[in-house]
């Protein structure tokens, strides 16, 4: 028989597990994201690499709140340079791409 504790640690455990799951899928979607921005632009994704730089709950548009992330990346022009770039999400949704000053080359 489950005591009221091993209930409270069953449902805390599956939080995290829902929490780290949604964190792989909004880490898949950043790097969807930018990958598209990269191409967008003729520029290189380096490492297919993202970096969580910030997470927290912050409320959307609709006042719900969702968790806002920040991922950062690399990304190259001429293939020698690096630069960093951003993306902030906003639950799955994209909010924004910031990418560095950069060379291009045409």
């Amino acid at each position: 028989m489950f005591t009221l504790m091993d209930m409270v640690w069953l449902a805390l455990l599956a939080l995290l597990v829902n929490h780290w799951w949604r964190s792989r899928d909004a880490k898949a979607f950043a790097l969807q994201y930018a990958a598209q921005r990269c191409a967008e632009l003729d520029l290189q994704l380096l490492d297919q690499s993202m970096v969580l730089r910030k997470s927290r709950l912050r409320r959307g548009q609709d006042g719900l709140l969702a968790w806002f992330r920040r991922y950062d990346f690399e990304f190259s022009s001429t293939g020698t340079e690096r630069y960093s770039g951003s993306v902030e999400l906003l639950g799955n949704r994209l909010q924004a791409i910031e990418l560095a000053p950069h060379v291009t080359v045409h």
